[in-house]
């Protein structure tokens, strides 16, 4: 989402901010858990990864990452509107860490972050703006390369008690290493133009070019795939969820009712898939994560939406998962979509 009047629902722009600023410490219940039972896991941890479920876990531990930072914090971020993030990232600065942020500039990006922007250059932090002809939907925090925050959500607190996201903290060495290569590139070379493509790991997948991957992983499908996103559109994508369906695949499928999807829902819905959706308004949950899980063994989490942008010409970056990774954060993920499938309608 780049602004509540452009693409998301209005109720969405009158969340509540003392709600949001609540959810941060993970003391609050937003208002469409009411009466619904809450998902049977928030988080889990195995090996280097940790998992954060949103909204019910709140954003301390996403927040902690820069509380915790002592010698370097680097940020890429499409959406930034969020004081206590902004707090926490100036406080770093004045505690003498090397702070670097790339912040998205594309289309309307500078509206809206450029109060985020502004209030980091005056304290004094060498914020960037993204490549203008480049939407940067990256959402990554790492401190002291030992740590990186990997995640589906941007830091705009109006949105946190409303929205279904996921952090993954991971601190495998390969990963933080790619991650913190393509920062310091992008960071470089942020007034030039189009990003190099990122750097790889076993584990990162990377936007731009990033549909062959998701099509392998989609092909591999023996007996389900499940996926929540914001945005599904992409034909190739869209070929590859009808294909699995036809060859007895379980396909679900979960996300927030939008007329741009309508038509996709509707094929994929003819082949066999089961879409299940929650109605755009302010008392149901919002699905912004982007998830796919295959076989309930492999999981693609991050910021790429199902869109054709997003998957060949955004800067954006996913976490490619298997259960011999990390099993409890697959098994999470697939609890909390069952609960979101019982809890959404056909």
């Amino acid at each position: 989402m780049k602004s509540c009047a452009h693409t998301s629902p209005a109720w969405r722009c009158l969340v509540s901010v003392a709600t949001a600023a609540a959810l941060l410490t993970g003391c609050s219940s937003p208002a469409w858990r009411t009466g619904n039972p809450p998902p049977p896991a928030l988080n889990a941890t195995h090996g280097v990864y940790r998992l954060v479920q949103e909204p019910e876990a709140g954003y301390a531990a996403i927040l902690g990452i820069i509380g915790q930072a002592r010698r370097t914090l680097r940020m890429t971020m499409y959406e930034l509107a969020d004081s206590a993030a902004l707090s926490a990232l100036v406080d770093a600065h004045r505690r003498g860490v090397d702070t670097k942020i790339i912040l998205d500039a594309a289309f309307d990006g500078r509206q809206t972050n450029t109060a985020a922007y502004d209030q980091l250059k005056a304290a004094g932090i060498d914020v960037r703006w993204a490549p203008a002809a480049t939407i940067f939907h990256q959402k990554t925090l790492t401190a002291d390369d030992t740590e990186t925050a990997i995640g589906t959500a941007n830091l705009v607190a109006k949105y946190y008690p409303s929205s279904r996201d996921a952090w993954v903290l991971d601190t495998d060495p390969a990963d933080i290493a790619a991650i913190t290569a393509t920062v310091d590139a992008d960071y470089a070379t942020a007034a030039t133009g189009r990003p190099a493509p990122g750097v790889p790991s076993p584990h990162l997948i990377w936007s731009p070019d990033a549909r062959a991957a998701f099509l392998r992983q989609l092909d591999t499908a023996g007996h389900s795939i499940e996926l929540t996103t914001e945005e599904l559109k992409d034909r190739a994508i869209v070929g590859a969820l009808t294909k699995a369906a036809h060859r007895g695949v379980t396909c679900r499928i979960v996300l927030t009712a939008n007329t741009a999807t309508v038509h996709t829902v509707d094929e994929l819905t003819a082949a066999g898939c089961k879409a299940h959706q929650y109605p755009a308004d302010r008392k149901h949950l919002y699905i912004h994560e982007k998830m796919i899980l295959i076989d309930r063994t492999v999981l693609i989490i991050g910021s790429q939406n199902l869109s054709t942008t997003s998957l060949l010409e955004n800067r954006e970056v996913s976490l490619l998962l298997t259960n011999q990774t990390a099993k409890p954060v697959i098994d999470a993920v697939a609890a909390t979509f069952d609960n979101d499938y019982r809890q959404s309608t056909p």
